[in-house]
């Protein structure tokens, strides 16, 4: 008996054409800069994830993005993690799970790799301790 391959024949499981495109996360320190930080923060810390050929333009990258943002880059990050693209949606609930909705889907990561842009993860900000007066 010959078998039939017909319409109904499963489909490979194909992964995005983007998945194996190495992107770096940079872990970068931010200040006020044109763009002030919300009241009564003076600084912050953001991982920005973009895709370059290697860590040293990551970071230029990274830097260039927060910066056309309007804020400032006081250091040059001295770490940039390296991983797949595919990887974006464990890192996201590795890293931010209750902040997941706020941040792009996987497919949406895909979507700002193709066309170069940077993502950045949550920012956390911090403050001032307040000194009390006397």
């Amino acid at each position: 008996m010959k078998s039939r391959m017909g319409l109904f024949r499963r489909k490979k499981n194909t992964s995005h054409p983007l998945a194996d495109l190495d992107v770096w996360v940079v872990p970068l320190h931010v200040k006020a800069g044109a763009e002030p930080l919300p009241d009564r923060f003076i600084g912050a810390f953001v991982s920005v994830i973009c895709r370059a050929d290697d860590p040293n333009l990551a970071a230029w990258s990274a830097i260039q993005a927060i910066e056309a943002m309007g804020y400032s880059v006081p250091e040059i990050p001295n770490k940039v993690d390296h991983m797949k693209a595919s990887d974006f949606a464990n890192l996201v609930a590795d890293q931010w799970p209750d902040l997941a909705h706020e941040l792009p889907s996987q497919a949406e990561f895909y979507a700002q790799m193709a066309e170069h842009k940077a993502v950045l993860g949550p920012f956390a900000a911090y403050e001032t301790s307040q000194q009390s007066e006397s």
